[in-house]
């Protein structure tokens, strides 16, 4: 079902950053929707960081612009050049988490080009999408033809088979970059050419397999409609097994500003103690106190807590109750909001990564925010250019 096939990506030019002093870690930058504007400001800094093409700065109609002209004058000075090997690429990141905790992980993924599936059949959502950041990422790609940064896909994985044949490709001869970043995460790239053994059995095993979108629903959509305007069937992805110890999905909470909708939850849910080491579906917190949601009628009890959850506060409130909450996958961020505001949180655990893939099988679309997957794949390792 899966396509894939080798690529020459776009890539920072190793010798020239050296003879400039410019560690290869201040080059590189998280993916556009999890910048911050004072994170973006410390970028927009470092000379020939990524952020300049990933997420331009500029007025709206000018950024865009800007990114053409900052890219070409990066090809023009051979910042950035093709490589000349048609590869695929294992990445490498080992991360610890949460922190300061002394648990370490490793996760292994593949960069490589996918054949895109604008149907929708062998590439699955689990997201909707939001028109805003599809007209930002429609406009950037326009703009500039090049893809800066690859949807993240997950492959169902139960036997370890593909988890197994990255991590036995990681080898050091294959290795051509490592670094460690601001975070003390570690990465590291390895590139595989054509003909490598294992290679070709990975492509073999994603012949039988569906891709599920884990993040980057706005950067597939939009390139999959780029695509049929310039004749193309693949575009850069990247591949993570299901069975990764090191593929975390992080529970996000939720924080609402309205108090009353915790006397209109009562006629869905009984409100009873909590012993303050369980785990629940659904914790509910307010003035210090938490206390376990549970659903009063049979047909909710087994229902996911993030369609439960979403389902019931959309059926009291509306839709637009999404756009009034506060989201992070922090407990202590919700509550400090919940807090500061008189109001009320939500603590919900992670979604379990065969739930997940069970779920999205079902063609099912996940309630927004309901999963964050970490670490994210950062932007820069490598991008491509249609032309």
């Amino acid at each position: 079902m899966t396509e894939i096939k080798e690529f020459q990506p776009l890539v920072y030019n190793l010798e020239k950053l050296n003879k400039l002093k410019i560690d290869f870690k201040d080059v590189v930058c998280p993916p556009y929707d999890v910048i911050s504007p004072q994170q973006h400001r410390v970028l927009l800094r470092k000379k020939y960081n990524f952020v300049n093409l990933e997420l331009p700065k500029g007025t709206i109609n000018k950024k865009y612009s800007n990114a053409k002209k900052i890219l070409s004058l990066w090809k023009k000075n051979k910042v950035v050049v093709k490589e000349e090997i048609p590869s695929v690429y294992i990445y490498q990141q080992v991360f610890e988490y949460p922190k300061n905790s002394g648990k370490f992980y490793t996760r292994y993924g593949m960069f490589c080009l996918v054949k895109a599936d604008p149907e929708y059949k062998t590439i699955l959502p689990h997201e909707l999408t939001k028109p805003k950041p599809l007209e930002d990422r429609t406009k950037l790609l326009n703009t500039i033809g090049v893809q800066t940064s690859a949807p993240f896909f997950v492959v169902e994985d139960e036997e370890k088979k593909f988890f197994e044949l990255l991590k036995k490709l990681a080898k050091e001869k294959y290795k051509i970059i490592s670094f460690t970043d601001e975070e003390k995460n570690q990465h590291s790239l390895y590139r595989i050419v054509k003909g490598i053994k294992e290679l070709e059995e990975i492509k073999k095993f994603l012949q039988k397999k569906f891709l599920i979108i884990a993040d980057g629903h706005h950067r597939y959509k939009v390139t999959i409609e780029y695509l049929k305007k310039i004749k193309h069937k693949f575009l850069m992805g990247y591949i993570c097994s299901s069975s990764d110890e090191g593929l975390l999905i992080l529970p996000t909470h939720r924080a609402l500003p309205e108090i009353h909708i915790y006397e209109e939850l009562k006629k869905y849910f009984e409100f009873v103690e909590w012993d303050g080491k369980s785990e629940v579906k659904i914790l509910f917190y307010k003035n210090g106190e938490f206390k376990v949601m549970k659903p009063k009628l049979k047909k909710f009890v087994k229902e996911q807590p993030y369609f439960l959850l979403d389902k019931i506060l959309c059926e009291l409130e509306g839709e637009q109750i999404r756009q009034q909450m506060f989201y992070h996958q922090e407990m202590k961020e919700v509550i400090n909001f919940a807090d500061k505001f008189n109001s009320c949180a939500f603590i919900l655990p992670p979604v379990r990564k065969n739930e997940f893939v069970k779920i999205v099988k079902e063609r099912k679309v996940f309630p927004p925010k309901s999963t964050y997957f970490y670490p994210k794949v950062i932007s820069g390792l490598m991008f491509y250019d249609f032309s």
